[in-house]
């Protein structure tokens, strides 16, 4: 003959979901003990016990009592946690994967907060929890404006979670703060520099100061001026700048929607052409090895055309002084 556990697992295979499964795996083991614990309870009840002995029995037995609803409230927890982790698996974010372990803790610190003040309000302890919370609340309050710096770290984890600006990984700056995101907890955020160093920012910070996500560029941009000598003609400055839009027109490795290269103004000691243009890599190492390709195209077709690159100069002309000695 099948038990009743046997009936309801061979019941529960037979559905498409795996939801009853793990349920119907929670509730065994806190179930068998709850029929164990309720079976002794019965038995010494019947037996002829001084009240002190009684007292005694009954704090046990609610102490045991709240152990197994803690057991499978923490099972209960478990088959969350798994959906949880399940679900953010689908994403593309990897601060879901930081927030679950959180979510995780903070439901059962709950659950013992719970359970200890269930514990509380019966024998033999018998205490009174309205006035307990009532204490607490007036405390809370006290401790809160003691603690405003705690409280704007935890609303900026919040602003973290629900605003996703970063996730672990990224390259990002936030004040004089620059590094890759390693961990982001409800307090602080730990952010590795480029010189390996680790450092702590608090979560209020992120309110107060803009964050630069430098690994949610679509693009890397190229801006600078070249500098030509004053001893160029027009034809070769509209030669060069011919030359160099062909540069970037040719090449695919740049983003060819849009860019810029203009002959732009008439600098202290060059003629300056401004070269703006985007690569269409956002990894750093790939759009430095992009920019010094471009860089020396640049140098062969001012060599090509004669032109000379401008550098700082002063040229000083002296009249000749008349009389003297």
């Amino acid at each position: 003959m099948y038990t009743l556990s046997q009936k309801l697992t061979v019941l529960v295979k037979k559905t498409k979901t795996e939801l009853d499964d793990q349920v119907l795996s929670a509730i065994k083991s806190p179930l068998g003990y709850l029929i164990l614990l309720q079976g002794f309870y019965l038995a010494i009840q019947s037996l002829q016990l001084s009240e002190n002995i009684w007292n005694f029995v009954y704090a046990i037995y609610i102490l045991a009592f709240s152990f197994i609803i803690l057991f499978f409230l923490f099972k209960i927890i478990d088959i969350i946690a798994y959906y949880l982790y399940r679900e953010a698996k689908k994403t593309d974010s990897t601060l879901d994967d930081q927030l679950i372990p959180l979510l995780v803790k903070s439901l059962r610190i709950l659950v013992v907060t719970l359970g200890i003040l269930f514990i509380l309000q019966n024998k033999p302890f018998d205490y009174n929890i309205t006035s307990l919370l009532a204490g607490l609340g007036i405390g809370g309050l006290a401790f809160a404006l003691a603690a405003q710096n705690t409280v704007s770290n935890l609303f900026g984890s919040i602003t973290i979670f629900s605003d996703k600006p970063f996730q672990l990984g990224d390259w990002i700056s936030v004040g004089e703060i620059e590094g890759t995101v390693e961990e982001v907890g409800f307090r602080t955020t730990r952010v590795r520099q480029f010189d390996q160093a680790l450092v702590t920012v608090p979560n209020s910070q992120f309110i107060n100061t803009g964050i630069i996500n430098y690994s949610a560029m679509k693009k890397r941009r190229i801006n600078f001026n070249l500098g030509i000598t004053y001893g160029t003609s027009t034809g070769k400055i509209e030669e060069a700048v011919a030359g160099i839009k062909k540069i970037i027109e040719e090449d695919e490795k740049f983003d060819h929607s849009f860019y810029m290269v203009r002959f732009t103004e008439f600098g202290a000691y060059s003629l300056n052409i401004f070269i703006y243009c985007f690569t269409k890599t956002t990894d750093w190492a790939e759009s430095l090895a992009i920019r010094e390709e471009l860089n020396l195209k640049i140098m062969r077709l001012l060599e090509e055309l004669g032109i000379e690159i401008a550098f700082p100069s002063q040229t000083i002309y002296l009249k000749g002084i008349k009389g003297g000695n």
